[in-house]
């Protein structure tokens, strides 16, 4: 392959083996900024057997017509990323998420980075190769799927965290007021919440909430 021809991408690819859609097609949200008839990535996509939903100019709102179209991927293909088209993806990588591919015709090792860190799975720069996209596309959403998992992973290490802060300072609340041990009160913060049917944080909230406010009186 010459340098004319390279397509570069800010992630590497575990195979060059295409991974072949399944039988339900998978829709594509497309934004070309320069939008043809004779487009070769959206030509690319429908020969791979994609559903393109909606193909976007880059003056139209993609967080509106994400929430119109529930695409599966999110794909863009420009000059170079604009900072409101980078404010916007990160937008949608925290309200919205789905794999973001960007296809760029310029490098600028800022701007990948800039990307990266708006949740973009793939950055390819130079020259659309119809052969690749089916496989950037597998490899994009692969990896996106390896970011949310890890996300869903970090966000429930959090929840159990505070939790167990909770928890703590209901059996605080709980042996100051009984004057019993750090045993005895979990016993109790425990049996509330059998007996309520709740979890045993938000019994343990719902502790601290009263005695807080008794404490303000």
């Amino acid at each position: 392959m010459n340098a004319e021809n390279k397509s570069i991408s800010t992630f590497p690819f575990s195979s060059n083996k295409a991974k072949t859609p399944s039988n339900k097609k998978i829709s594509v949200l497309l934004i070309e900024e320069k939008k043809t008839s004779k487009s070769i990535l959206r030509k690319a996509l429908i020969d791979f057997n994609y559903q393109i939903s909606k193909c976007l100019a880059f003056d139209e709102s993609i967080i509106t017509h994400i929430e119109l179209c529930a695409p599966d991927i999110l794909i863009l293909a420009t000059d170079l990323p604009s900072e409101k088209i980078l404010k916007d993806l990160a937008e949608i990588n925290q309200t919205l998420p789905l794999p973001i591919i960007i296809f760029a015709e310029n490098d600028s090792p800022n701007v990948i980075q800039k990307a990266i860190k708006a949740g973009v799975s793939a950055y390819v720069v130079q020259e659309i190769l119809p052969q690749r996209v089916n496989s950037i596309i597998s490899v994009a959403h692969e990896r996106f799927k390896e970011v949310q998992s890890l996300r869903n992973e970090l966000k429930q290490a959090k929840t159990q965290l505070e939790s167990r802060k909770l928890i703590e300072r209901a059996k605080g609340y709980i042996m100051l007021q009984k004057n019993i041990n750090e045993n005895e009160a979990y016993s109790i913060l425990r049996k509330m919440a059998m007996d309520q049917g709740n979890p045993i944080a938000m019994v343990a909230k719902n502790i601290i909430d009263v005695c807080e406010l008794l404490t303000d009186t």
